[in-house]
């Protein structure tokens, strides 16, 4: 469960009627292709946030502000440690 890749899932019988091959080109994978090589999935914890982040859209308003949310979570921290050392 934990351990299995989602990119390496074996093809499975066609639901209602639609083939497994048919969605693939509607819902591309999102990742980047270091994160594919990688082998970070939404599986592991660092490709959960990356598939998350690589699937927003800058053209949408929620989208933004979830980026900007999680620039500054993610920056947050490394700030604060920049602030104690100096």
């Amino acid at each position: 469960m934990f351990g299995e890749r989602d990119d390496l899932d074996p093809p499975r019988p066609a639901h209602f009627g639609i083939p497994p091959d048919a969605l693939s080109d509607e819902r591309p994978d999102p990742r980047p292709e270091e994160a594919r090589r990688m082998g970070l999935s939404r599986h592991t914890e660092e490709g959960a946030v990356l598939y998350f982040a690589s699937s927003l859209s800058r053209d949408k308003p929620r989208h933004r502000m979830i980026a900007w949310i999680l620039l500054i979570t993610f920056a947050a921290p490394a700030f604060y440690m920049l602030l104690l050392l100096l």
